[in-house]
């Protein structure tokens, strides 16, 4: 019996009105990240051949210039009268420099030449750190930019050192981390969690109100109210694992066929102290293990949860808004400086947690300039609350039972 209804539930959530349309959604949207979105993203370290090359005919113009006023030596900012240390700029020989450097990233690129390439940019960011720190259009809309774009160089710089230490050849897809498990890694570090958890949420917001149509054959079945929660439960927990399963492998693949599959044993930064900011490692491998592994339990507390508030409210659009503004409930009040909430720790609060993805690299620390938001003390958290959920639940069933339920209006 339990085995029937179990998949009657899960084939009843499968065939639903409400989940086909959104399921084709969900695709349409998967193919257009995948192919339009993410391929063609434009960030700091995408190549742009166009701008390129409007840089190299305006070094071009300015050698020129240079060559035919003869004024191809030292540039003084200031004349020091009766002195031998007086220090100028070889404007020229800094132009020249400059227009070789970026002729031959312009033809890497052409060459599709990408180990050349790295080199090439990893040497240029070396000794031009000012490319991220002097940026004004880098993070201008942030309350640090300065400091976010130490950050961001940090991270790059770390980033491009490991692929010069790794015998991986150098492609496209690894240089400008367009490879499948890249992909994936982006897309779980960037709010991917958050629009999983919204699916789980769509799945199971109607679990209970679509049953009070069908009042009269549901009464009767011989299972306890409770047992019949639980395998509804169950039902869409598997569900919604086997869907998110899908959609992360369809991603991954995707993006595979296009730019490869990419390695494990990448290096990720991140960031370990605040106070010395000071940086570490964690293999590829490591942070999609990581953060994969708490996957089942944020859909078991939704799911639960949408229980709950489906027993109290008996519609599955107030489910639906309740269970959402619980996961996006942290974008109401965040900002860089908010480190407690009603004047308890923020890590204390589940979620805080829900945006998984920056807990493993240190990012959530980083944000709010903080230490206290820890992967095992993320884990602790969450599991209290879920426990908490399911107490609510025990009770809110024996106050709710089943033909209360049913007969309520």
């Amino acid at each position: 019996m339990n085995w029937n209804y179990l998949k009657h539930e899960f084939l009843i959530t499968a065939r639903s009105r409400r989940t086909i349309p959104f399921v084709f959604f969900v695709a349409v949207l998967l193919f257009s990240y995948c192919f339009i979105i993410w391929p063609y993203a434009n960030t700091k370290e995408a190549f742009n051949k166009k701008e390129t090359e409007e840089y190299l005919a305006y070094l071009n113009e300015q050698l020129e210039l240079r060559e035919s006023i003869g004024n191809t030596g030292l540039v003084f900012n200031r004349k020091i009268i009766h002195t031998f240390l007086q220090v100028g700029n070889p404007v020229y020989a800094d132009l020249s420099y400059e227009q070789d450097l970026f002729t031959s990233m312009l033809q890497s690129f052409e060459d599709r030449d990408f180990d050349r390439m790295l080199h090439l940019r990893t040497f240029y960011l070396q000794n031009n750190p000012d490319e991220y720190l002097k940026d004004r259009f880098l993070f201008q809309t942030a309350p640090f930019p300065i400091k976010d774009r130490e950050h961001a160089y940090q991270k790059t710089m770390m980033k491009y050192e490991d692929y010069l230490t790794k015998d991986h050849p150098i492609t496209f897809g690894l240089l400008y981390e367009k490879t499948g498990l890249q992909t994936l890694q982006n897309f779980l570090q960037n709010y991917g969690m958050y629009f999983l958890l919204f699916c789980v949420i769509y799945f199971s917001s109607d679990n209970l109100s679509r049953d009070r149509k069908h009042r009269s054959v549901l009464q009767g079945l011989p299972l306890s109210w409770y047992r019949q929660l639980n395998m509804k439960s169950l039902a869409a927990f598997l569900y919604s694992m086997a869907f998110i399963g899908c959609l992360l492998v369809a991603c991954v693949l995707l993006m595979t066929i296009q730019f490869g599959f990419g390695h494990l044993d990448l290096n990720i930064p991140i960031r370990i102290d605040q106070r010395t900011a000071s940086y570490g490692v964690i293999s590829l491998a490591a942070y999609l293990g990581k953060t994969l592994v708490v996957l089942p339990l944020f859909v078991l507390m939704f799911v639960r949860l949408n229980m709950v508030l489906g027993l109290l409210f008996k519609n599955e659009w107030i489910v639906l808004f309740c269970s959402s503004l619980f996961l996006f409930s942290e974008r109401l009040y965040f900002t860089r400086s908010t480190r407690e909430l009603f004047g308890k720790d923020i890590s204390l609060f589940p979620q805080t947690y829900f945006d998984f993805g920056k807990i493993i690299n240190g990012e959530k620390n980083y944000l709010l300039n903080t230490e206290t938001i820890l992967y095992s003390k993320g884990i602790l958290v969450l599991l209290i609350t879920y426990l908490v959920i399911e107490i609510i639940l025990f009770f809110v069933s024996l106050i709710i039972n089943k033909r209360r339920f049913y007969l309520a209006r």
